[in-house]
């Protein structure tokens, strides 16, 4: 009798451990450090850039909340998340004052992944997004909380918020990436407006808002990489650069990162089964982070991070020189090992404007690149060869 008492009160205890911690608030603040490079965005967790940088849960069960039975009544079409394998996600986040960009990096493992969704801006569309497998950024600029959506009083005419950009729930929706080739092609979707449902107020595709966009995929796990402009409150479509805020070390935001998942592309209608979140949030607002920002997690800019600890694992050897003169780029690389080589040049906002693949020889090698249809400005250029990726900057007169 005392040794079935043991085990009852042992399996009560390990639920209440296991509750206990998906259920502690996330109140520590989240410190985003200032990048001494700039990442190619080109959904590799490759770039020294991101080496220091600590990876951060997105571990909170939002729906069904906290993976209880007796929640599955919060949505229809929602599932219990079955384990690690059903769903895992992580992210880390850098800011860079040369480029005035927020990055990001997303790691998902995801069983069964459900793309596709198809843009329409009409309101009356229903959106239909959140049914769909997609990362999605919280972000209030200011932190000054509050609705963007919904204000829950008055009649139906005008219980909506009078300013969706007082923060941006951007859900990012992409096809399924094929193996070997990132996915570049997205659409980052929120409302927008000052009336929802009305011709003012439509689900907007802030696209422009990413300027650089990539997810590869391995197996069942998916690196999402990606770039962000951050905007104040006093958004509008016609002028977005007016509201165009610059970041510096200091800056204080709301930030949250979630995760929409659905385990089965072939159900009609689509209905996701499981919504994750970084942080905790009470049943009561299991998800109300898309119309209003009082539950964000805080963020604050800081200085820049150490990466004197990151190593090369394989071919420390290696050396590139990348050398600009009379329109073209000169591509020297240093080894002794022969192979292919894959040269690849991006601008300051992580978009590729140039790719070359090429074979080189056992010895010292060079390769020029035209790129005299470039214009002015700063690039990055990113070169692959055997196990080392090299990323080194050019500024073009």
């Amino acid at each position: 009798m005392q040794k079935y008492l043991f085990f009852t009160v042992l399996l009560i205890f390990s639920f209440s451990v296991f509750f206990a911690k998906s259920q502690v608030p996330q109140n520590d603040t989240l410190y985003i450090p200032e990048s001494k490079q700039i990442p190619v965005i080109d959904g590799l967790n490759t770039d020294e850039a991101w080496q220091a940088v600590e990876w951060k849960p997105i571990s909170q069960i939002w729906m069904p909340y906290n993976n209880l039975p007796s929640n599955l009544g919060q949505e229809s079409g929602l599932q219990l998340w079955q384990g690690a394998d059903d769903f895992t996600g992580k992210f880390k986040v850098l800011w860079s004052p040369e480029t005035n960009l927020l990055y990001f990096m997303v790691e998902i493992t995801d069983d069964v992944f459900t793309g596709g969704y198809v843009y329409n801006e009409n309101p009356n569309s229903g959106g239909g997004y959140p049914n769909y497998d997609i990362v999605e950024v919280f972000i209030d600029e200011d932190r000054s909380g509050g609705l963007h959506v919904f204000d829950g009083t008055g009649s139906v005419a005008t219980q909506w918020g009078t300013n969706a950009e007082n923060a941006f729930s951007y859900h990012l929706a992409i096809n399924k990436p094929e193996p070997d080739k990132a996915q570049t092609q997205f659409n980052a979707l929120d409302i927008s407006g000052t009336n929802w449902g009305s011709s003012t107020q439509k689900v907007a595709n802030y696209a422009a808002h990413f300027p650089g966009f990539a997810v590869s995929i391995d197996g069942n796990k998916y690196i999402w990489e990606f770039s962000l402009k951050v905007y104040n409150d006093k958004y509008v479509n016609s002028n977005p650069e007016a509201s165009r805020v610059s970041l510096q070390a200091g800056k204080v935001m709301g930030l949250s990162m979630a995760y929409c998942d659905n385990d089965n592309p072939n159900e009609s209608p689509l209905q996701r089964d499981h919504f994750f979140g970084s942080v905790y949030v009470p049943p009561a607002a299991y998800n109300d982070h898309w119309k209003q920002a009082n539950g964000y997690g805080v963020a604050k800019l800081t200085k820049s991070v150490s990466t004197s600890s990151y190593q090369p694992k394989i071919n420390d050897y290696i050396k590139v020189n990348n050398k600009v003169l009379n329109g073209k780029l000169y591509t020297s690389v240093y080894s002794g090992i022969s192979g292919k080589i894959s040269i690849r040049i991006f601008n300051l906002f992580g978009q590729e404007v140039l790719s070359k693949t090429t074979s080189k020889p056992t010895g010292d090698w060079s390769v020029s690149s035209e790129i005299q249809g470039l214009k002015s400005g700063i690039y990055l250029v990113e070169t692959v060869h055997g196990n080392q990726r090299n990323t080194t900057k050019i500024v073009l007169p």
